[in-house]
């Protein structure tokens, strides 16, 4: 089972927040990993799973995985979609030195690793047979993002 890395800021796997979509996709195909689709700046990989999504410089600026019983994603030694998401908030949160953190169920995200929590539910819960609440998605972006996603909630 292909094991990937989440590294806040830097990378998820073989690809690097800012690299080209292009350098994006060779890295995945490099480790047996091809496109799979893509759709308006987004592209799926390992059963869509992963995801990238680019800027407008067609940059990678963002990468969200999801629960696959094929794939596993790590986060300080720690499968992420092993454990319920309040034990993967508090782990995120003491690793992210921004100050105190409210757990919220919908999304969330560190400002300070640029690490992004979407929808705890059960039906995300994989490994679990659906009986506890897991992250749908879990994310890392670069400060592109960050102001990209900041000016939205402000219009809002």
């Amino acid at each position: 089972m292909p094991v990937f890395e989440i590294s806040p800021l830097e990378a998820i796997g073989p690809v690097r927040l800012g690299v080209s979509r292009t350098m994006a996709r060779q890295a995945m195909s490099a480790i047996g990993f091809p496109l799979e689709h893509s759709h308006d700046g987004v592209d799926y990989f390992c059963e869509s799973c992963m995801q990238l999504s680019c800027g407008p410089s067609d940059d990678v600026w963002f990468i969200g995985v999801s629960g696959n019983l094929h794939f596993t994603f790590m986060f300080n030694g720690v499968d992420v979609f092993a454990l319920s998401a309040t034990e993967v908030f508090s782990l995120m949160a003491a690793s992210d030195d921004s100050g105190p953190h409210g757990f919220t169920s919908y999304e969330y995200c560190f400002p300070n690793q640029i690490l992004t929590l979407w929808d705890a539910d059960e039906q995300y819960d994989r490994q679990g047979g659906e009986t506890r609440e897991v992250w749908g998605q879990v994310g890392i972006g670069n400060d592109a993002y960050l102001a990209a996603i900041s000016a939205i909630k402000k219009n809002m």
